[in-house]
C-alpha cells in the first residue's frame, strides 16, 4: 500500500489573517486602513481549484475568482514547497496572488495573499480534510 504525504490528501486550507497591509506612496509596506475589519478573520481555499471558497470577512473583497476569471495553480506544493495560485482579472486590469508555504508536515503554514483590490494579507493556514 502506498503512503502519501498529508498535503497530497488535503482538500484545502483554512487560513487565519494575522496582518492586513498595503504598499504606500513611498514604497513601504504599512497597515491597511481596513485592517480592523480583517484581522483574525478566516478564509478557506480549495486546493484543487485554488479558489477562495469562504470567509468570515467581506467575501467580495477576498474573492479570487468570478465568471470570467479563475485561479491558475502555478505550483501545488510539489515543486517548490509552496502552493501558488494566480488569478488575472483581465477585464479590470487586476490580479490576485496566493501563496501557502508547504515546508512542514502538518501544523501551521504561513501564507501571503494579495487580493485583487491590493490588500496584502498574511497569516497561517491549516490543511482541511
Amino acid at each position: 500500500m502506498a503512503s502519501w504525504p498529508l498535503s497530497v490528501l488535503a482538500a484545502g486550507y483554512e487560513c487565519s489573517i494575522k496582518s492586513v497591509l498595503r504598499l504606500n506612496e513611498t514604497g513601504t509596506i504599512v497597515t491597511h486602513g481596513w485592517s480592523a475589519n480583517y484581522l483574525n478573520r478566516t478564509f478557506t481555499v480549495d486546493r484543487e481549484t485554488g479558489k477562495v471558497t469562504g470567509t468570515t470577512a467581506l467575501k467580495a473583497r477576498l474573492s479570487n475568482y468570478d465568471r470570467e476569471s479563475v485561479p491558475r495553480i502555478l505550483d501545488d506544493g510539489k515543486q517548490t514547497d509552496a502552493f501558488k495560485a494566480v488569478t488575472l482579472f483581465e477585464n479590470d486590469g487586476q490580479f490576485a496572488v496566493l501563496q501557502i508555504e508547504e515546508l512542514s508536515a502538518g501544523g501551521s503554514r504561513p501564507f501571503f495573499y494579495q487580493t485583487y483590490i491590493g490588500m496584502i494579507l498574511t497569516g497561517t493556514c491549516a490543511e482541511t480534510p
